[in-house]
């Protein structure tokens, strides 16, 4: 019995996370904050990791070897298609802040 409940148990897990329709969920924490609005929170060469968590909230983080680091918040975070647009922060191995920009969605074009 106890294998059973546990595998129900991972199946429910699954199945959390945001409810309502896809879409929904912004990339900060502020739902109502705009891209524009976020790169004008962050200064290049000033802002570090704290600063930047707590303006815009938790973001998809990708490390490298060379300790810099890449932030990126998407507009519909559950999803990586390219019609999402993304802001993108580099953080320099000191923290802070060396590069950001903003990356438009792409709307795809039926001809």
């Amino acid at each position: 019995m106890l294998p059973w409940l546990l595998t129900v148990c991972l199946w429910l897990a699954g199945c959390a996370g945001p409810f309502g329709p896809a879409g929904t969920t912004g990339p900060f924490r502020d739902s109502g904050l705009s891209m524009q609005a976020a790169s004008g929170a962050v200064v290049i060469g000033q802002s570090r990791k704290a600063d930047v968590v707590a303006a815009l909230g938790p973001a998809t983080v990708v490390r490298f070897d060379s300790a810099y680091e890449v932030w990126v918040y998407r507009s519909n975070p559950l999803r990586s298609e390219p019609k999402n647009a993304e802001f993108v922060i580099l953080f320099a191995p000191s923290g802070i802040v060396k590069k950001m920009r903003i990356r438009p969605a792409y709307v795809r074009q039926n001809w």
